[in-house]
């Protein structure tokens, strides 16, 4: 299992020349220490992210690393037009060298989408739309497609990707999304215990993996999740309690069904999630279920095991939440890189000999 970095960047305290400055100090940071990837979420409106355009982000990350493999965890593709995605991230793909790994989403903030001026009506079925227009202005000299959104003729992409395929992960976050990912015989996806504990979003990985492979396909599944390791679990859970706190309180003001509001058309379980969530935010019982790693490194192993043998292939760790300060977020980096990070590159070693 491949291990990187996630931001989404919060920044609280509307310091935004500090907050970017920093993740890139930290990303610099991860690749002098042995991580190998970095995923960047898209967000807006909101000190939840200042992530509104990953791909300035991606293309900034390009020229201040020579490896690590640059994710895109999410691009909001409902957000954008779907051939400006397309020129703007095979322009990351030249500049990173061939680094660029993609992930696309389909939203599911309201005020972004207000925002924006988007509707929050058809979301998937666009998606999926979008999807085909930027995989074939990506794979054809030039590409046509006429759909119920968007159409466009005999279009020819300047300037192409320097792969010949870039990775192409969807978002993978709902129940309902487990069953899409075999209907569309994806390649890759990208799952996150947002709205299922953890033991229900390995079974499902599992499960869609199995179903894919009876399809022929060998899919490459990435795993987002926040975490801190420590001595023991409850320094691990006093290190990022306050962050933490911060973090889920404000997300759960601002997704769909939160305070009350209706939820859109196939965004139920957000509205679930809020309601289950009401009242203090329990750091322990977040851990005890799996929606963060918060352990010592014989533990967090024992449980990144776990997540490994249900299929993931890579992992997103996301140190920098809630506004984290940044000496704490390069100390944690550093001791997963000490203490978790040579497992699992002594894993890659012998699967690369065994091979």
């Amino acid at each position: 299992m491949k291990t990187g970095l996630f931001y989404v960047n919060e920044c609280h305290d509307g310091n935004y020349e500090r907050a970017y400055a920093e993740m890139l100090e930290q990303i610099q940071y991860a690749e002098e220490i042995g991580f190998e990837s970095v995923w960047l979420g898209e967000h807006h409106f909101n000190e939840y992210g200042s992530m509104p355009s990953p791909q300035v982000a991606a293309a900034a990350i390009s020229q201040i690393t020579k490896k690590m493999d640059i994710g895109i965890g999410i691009s909001i593709l409902n957000f954008d037009n779907p051939v400006r995605i397309a020129e703007d991230y095979a322009m990351v793909d030249i500049l990173s060298k061939g680094r660029l790994k993609f992930g696309g989403g389909r939203g599911y903030q309201p005020h972004e989408a207000k925002g924006l001026g988007v509707s929050m009506e058809k979301t998937r079925e666009k998606y999926w739309e979008y999807v085909e227009i930027i995989q074939g202005l990506w794979a054809n000299d030039t590409f046509s497609y006429n759909g119920e959104f968007y159409q466009i003729e005999n279009l020819r992409l300047t300037p192409k990707p320097l792969q010949k395929r870039i990775p192409f992960y969807h978002a993978c976050i709902s129940p309902a999304s487990f069953d899409l990912m075999v209907e569309k015989e994806v390649q890759e996806f990208m799952v996150t215990p947002t709205l299922m504990v953890m033991d229900d979003v390995l079974a499902s990985t599992k499960r869609t993996r199995e179903r894919l492979i009876q399809k022929g396909i060998n899919p490459s599944i990435h795993l987002n999740l926040q975490m801190n390791i420590a001595d023991n679990t409850d320094q691990a859970i006093k290190n990022v309690e306050k962050e933490m706190d911060v973090y889920f309180n404000r997300v759960l003001d601002i997704i769909p069904g939160a305070k009350g509001q209706q939820a859109p058309e196939t965004y139920e379980r957000f509205a679930e999630v809020a309601k289950e969530m009401e009242g203090p935010i329990n750091i322990a019982g977040l851990n005890q279920s799996g929606i963060a790693l918060l352990a010592d490194a014989k533990e967090a192993v024992n449980r990144l095991e776990v997540a490994e043998e249900a299929g993931i292939s890579s992992l997103s760790c996301w140190f920098r939440m809630g506004g984290m300060e940044h000496r704490k977020v390069m100390k944690a980096m550093k001791r997963y890189a000490d203490e978790v990070l040579p497992y699992f590159k002594a894993v890659q070693r012998r699967q690369k000999v065994s091979i």
